[in-house]
């Protein structure tokens, strides 16, 4: 289980618990689909954020954070992280993901 947990932004104080699966990645963006609200997470409010911004998935073992390309991209530690190359989630990260300060724990 990958824990988001929403610090900064609109969403400031929401937390999802996201479950990928190795063939099934949990998704972040503003859709309100049901792929998003079901088993990732929906921020229709956040203009800043792509309808499909990013994905959560698990590899051998870890968890990993792409950007799938999205329009204003994401920021790791102030760099724009490199579209479409997984990035390994470790504990206590925090991506700026459109308006809203994510931090991930492994749990």
């Amino acid at each position: 289980t990958v824990r988001a947990e929403i610090i900064e932004g609109l969403y400031a104080g929401q937390t999802f618990d996201l479950k990928p699966k190795s063939r099934s990645p949990c998704f972040i963006g503003r859709s309100a689909g049901k792929k998003f609200r079901d088993r990732g997470i929906s921020m229709p409010n956040d203009g800043e954020v792509s309808t499909t911004h990013a994905k959560v998935e698990v590899k051998g073992g870890k968890a990993y954070y792409t950007d799938v390309g999205s329009t204003n991209g994401t920021l790791l530690n102030g760099e724009e992280v490199e579209p479409n190359v997984p990035l390994v989630i470790t504990d206590g990260m925090q991506l700026l993901i459109g308006a809203e300060l994510v931090r991930f724990t492994l749990i």
